[in-house]
C-alpha cells in the first residue's frame, strides 16, 4: 500500500507540473499575439525574456517521469500517463518556443504599414489559442470527445493560413522596401500554423491517455 500511494503521489506531482505548464504556455501564446496586434514593442520584450520559465519546466517534467520509472515499475495505466506526458510536454515546449519567435518578430513587422491588416492574423491566432485551451479543458476534465473535436479545428487554420500565406506574397511584390518585415511575417504565419499542429498533436494524446488508442494518421478521428 505504501508503495501504491507513493507512485500515486508522483503521478499527481507530474499532472500539476503538466497543468501549470500548460498555464504558462497559454499566457506566452496570449502575450505573443497581444504584443502583435496591439504593436506593444516593450510586452513584446517581456514574452520573449519569458522563455526561460517553460524551459525549466519542461525540465521538471522530464526529471519527474524519469523518477517515477526509475523508482517504480508502473503498471499499464501509469505508464500511459508517462507516455502522455513525455509527448505533450515536448508540443507545449515547441508552442512557448513558437510564441517567442512570434513576439520577436513583431517589432520588424511593426515597420510595414498595413502589413497586419494584409492578413487574418487575429482569427489564426484566436482559432490557434482556443485549440489550446479546448484540449487543456480536455485534459482536465479527461474528455475524450471534447478532445477529438479539437482536431477537425486545425483544418481551419490551415485554410487561414493559406490565405494569409497568398496575402503576404502579394503585399511584397506590392511593397519590397519592406521585404525583412515580409519575412517576418511569414515566420511569424507558419509560426501560428504550426501552433495549431502542436495543440492536435495534444488532443491526440489525450485521446490515447484516456483510451489507450493512437489515433495518430487516421483519417477521420472525430467521428469514430
Amino acid at each position: 500500500m505504501t508503495t501504491t500511494r507513493h507512485i500515486d503521489d508522483l503521478l499527481n506531482e507530474l499532472h500539476a507540473l503538466l497543468l501549470e505548464m500548460s498555464d504558462r504556455v497559454d499566457e506566452q501564446l496570449s502575450g505573443a499575439i497581444n504584443a502583435l496586434v496591439a504593436r506593444d514593442a516593450e510586452l513584446a520584450q517581456v514574452i520573449v525574456r519569458r522563455d526561460d520559465i517553460i524551459d525549466e519546466l519542461e525540465m521538471k517534467v522530464d526529471e519527474q517521469c524519469e523518477r517515477i520509472l526509475a523508482l517504480h515499475q508502473p503498471v499499464a495505466i501509469d505508464l500511459r500517463m508517462i507516455i502522455f506526458a513525455v509527448k505533450i510536454n515536448v508540443d507545449l515546449e515547441r508552442i512557448g518556443d513558437l510564441s517567442k519567435n512570434v513576439a520577436k518578430a513583431a517589432p520588424v513587422i511593426f515597420k510595414a504599414p498595413g502589413l497586419l491588416d494584409a492578413v487574418h492574423i487575429q482569427e489564426m491566432a484566436d482559432e490557434s489559442r482556443d485549440m489550446l485551451r479546448l484540449v487543456h479543458e480536455s485534459f482536465v476534465s479527461r474528455d475524450r470527445l471534447l478532445a477529438r473535436k479539437v482536431l477537425a479545428r486545425d483544418r481551419h487554420v490551415d485554410r487561414i493560413y493559406d490565405e494569409n500565406t497568398a496575402a503576404l506574397l502579394e503585399y511584397g511584390r506590392s511593397h519590397p522596401e519592406h521585404l525583412d518585415a515580409v519575412a517576418k511575417m511569414i515566420i511569424t504565419n507558419r509560426g501560428l500554423e504550426r501552433i495549431s499542429d502542436h495543440a492536435k498533436n495534444i488532443a491526440e494524446s489525450v485521446v490515447f491517455l484516456i483510451e489507450g488508442l493512437d489515433i495518430r494518421h487516421r483519417r477521420d478521428p472525430v467521428s469514430r
